[in-house]
């Protein structure tokens, strides 16, 4: 099986480069690949084209400059060579359990959702219970402002001191 073109390609350095190596090797492909250095008259498409190969240029340095990532993108990469059902194994075990973590937060995002909306719903009812309390404290207070004249004169009384 043939993996294509690895991280090591990118910055054209052997797999069992050191650190400095690579870093070397970053500078020297990041001076290269830069978009900067194209000419002004160079078309979008150029354009595009150098970004995509620096972008690659960092992303390589970024993985192999980090020895925890780098240990995993070898042991990856070994895996591959070594056994490609395995690989393919491998890979499937990732989707699914991708598909699962997006299904699970996909439903967390929902429940929330509900949860929002009936809190939501329980302030609006709450609103209309408070507007109808308010009523009906009026409507009794009329009622006995109209039995008793005197309670207006006392509420006058109180909201002036």
């Amino acid at each position: 099986m043939t993996i294509g073109l690895t991280l090591y390609d990118v910055l054209g350095i052997a797999n069992n480069a050191t650190t400095e190596d690579i870093r070397k090797a970053y500078k020297l492909k990041a001076l290269e690949t830069h978009p900067d250095k194209l000419e002004p008259t160079a078309d979008e498409k150029e354009r595009k084209a150098a970004e995509g190969k620096f972008r690659n240029v960092c992303d390589a340095f970024e993985v192999l400059s980090d020895p925890k990532r780098r240990k995993a993108y070898d042991d990856r990469i070994q895996m591959a060579r070594m056994n490609k059902k395995a690989w393919d194994e491998e890979k499937e075990r990732r989707i699914k359990e991708r598909e699962v973590w997006a299904r699970q937060a996909k439903e967390r995002s929902e429940a929330r959702m509900k949860e929002r909306a009936q809190l939501y719903e329980d302030i609006r009812k709450a609103k209309e219970e408070k507007a109808l309390y308010a009523v009906v404290v009026e409507k009794l207070y009329q009622e006995l402002c109209d039995r008793n004249p005197e309670w207006e004169i006392r509420r006058k009384q109180v909201l002036q001191v």
